[in-house]
């Protein structure tokens, strides 16, 4: 399972995450459904300024995504958040 930690020590279940070759946003997907506790989450600098990635034992850092762009219901259930460097 995958999961993503924020700076603050929150996790959450994610699908996937990656940097957009379009516009530099970092997006991911999780199942988390409570939308209002995301963006509570992800528009606080102190949770973003450090995500970190985690797969199994394997860890990946991003680092500076402080600047909250969005967040989307799929119609898969799921919740993409998009976030960019400040």
């Amino acid at each position: 399972m995958m999961t993503l930690k924020t700076a603050k020590g929150t996790e959450l279940p994610i699908n996937w995450i990656g940097i957009s070759d379009f516009d530099g946003s970092l997006r991911f997907e999780t199942t988390e459904a409570d939308m209002p506790e995301l963006f509570r989450i992800f528009n606080d600098p102190q949770h973003t300024n450090c995500l970190t990635r985690v797969f199994d034992e394997a860890e990946k850092d991003f680092e500076g995504y402080t600047f909250f762009k969005g967040i989307e219901r799929m119609g898969n259930g799921c919740t993409v958040v998009r976030l960019m460097k400040g």
